[in-house]
């Protein structure tokens, strides 16, 4: 016995098992429905499990049935459908919502990028301006030591390479690191070997 093809409900059945039948399947035990045989009043496993196009052709057999159960049904599908109706709106709500809060959270990293580089580089202006362009000492001109790292970089690469007036600049003001745009104090006081 081959077990080729499935039901609605996903599990593997014959070909030799009638669509219009309870299934026979050992799991089923005669309870569960295949396809097209779907009782007049659905259980709400039926009605959750189905597909909107199984739901509308149900739905257009019972139109010709005059009966309060049909009625019944109706009311259910209709019901049903309303019901997806909602989540589908709800679960656009949220993703606009959750799309907005990502385009606002961007926006104010954005924002506060562009702020600390305007910082970064009015505290670079003033100290070269203070240092006359020597932020290097010349044992980190020979090794090729970035200004930048002195402005920015480790405390240790500062306190090795860092020229006499960049450490007088530096004690008086901040230097612009991540601690400085944090709001903690970032001048360098002078380490004793």
């Amino acid at each position: 016995m081959v077990y080729d093809r499935r039901d609605r409900i996903g599990h593997w059945v014959t070909r030799r098992q009638q669509p219009g039948q309870h299934c026979q399947h050992a799991c089923c035990r005669g309870y569960r429905e295949h396809p097209r045989d779907y009782p007049v009043i659905l259980a709400n496993r039926q009605l959750r499990s189905a597909s909107d196009e199984d739901l509308a052709r149900h739905f257009s057999k019972l139109a010709d049935q005059d009966s309060r159960a049909a009625r019944r049904s109706e009311a259910q599908i209709l019901h049903e459908m309303d019901r997806r109706d909602r989540a589908d709106t709800a679960r656009q709500e949220r993703e606009e919502r959750k799309r907005a809060r990502w385009e606002a959270t961007q926006a104010a990293r954005a924002a506060a990028r562009m702020d600390r580089e305007a910082e970064t580089e009015r505290i670079r202006v003033d100290a070269e301006a203070a240092t006359n362009g020597y932020l290097v000492n010349r044992q980190g001109r020979a090794r090729g030591v970035n200004p930048d790292e002195i402005l920015r970089g480790r405390s240790a690469v500062f306190q090795r390479y860092a020229s006499d007036e960049a450490r007088e600049y530096f004690r008086v003001n901040p230097r612009p690191t991540s601690a400085y745009f944090r709001g903690q104090n970032s001048r360098m006081a002078e380490r004793y070997r």
